[in-house]
């Protein structure tokens, strides 16, 4: 077990914890969007190092008393006739809506969307 403090840059912050090693980081990611009340966020380590969300606390290397920071990160939309993508350049997914024909539905290729940069409509 482990507690993790995640601040923003304005010097607000927030202790979380006791988090099972085993959590993924992209669960303390919700917990500090809930917290923080923002929407999309980037957790980077005090050596500038983005963490993944995938993996877990412990392969992150985080520690306990460990402190990281939060990184609020704008959401983009792409729009065609009849369906829309919504994501952050950088981020790990991409959500999509409206007609399929157009390009609203992307769960056949979801696990492909990952460090998606820009989205073209």
């Amino acid at each position: 077990m482990l507690q993790v403090t995640v601040a923003l840059p304005s010097g607000r912050s927030e202790k979380f914890g006791p988090l099972p090693q085993s959590s993924k980081v992209g669960d303390l990611r919700v917990l500090t969007q809930k917290s923080f009340q923002l929407g999309f966020l980037r957790l980077v380590t005090a050596d500038h190092s983005v963490v993944d969300p995938a993996v877990s606390l412990q392969a992150a290397g985080l520690e306990d008393g460990d402190h990281l920071t939060a990184i609020a990160i704008e959401a983009k939309v792409a729009a065609t006739g009849a369906a829309f993508a919504l994501f952050c350049c950088g981020g790990d997914r991409v959500v999509t809506w409206g007609k399929s024909d157009y390009g609203g539905d992307s769960s056949a290729v979801q696990d492909q969307l990952r460090n998606v940069q820009q989205v073209q409509a």
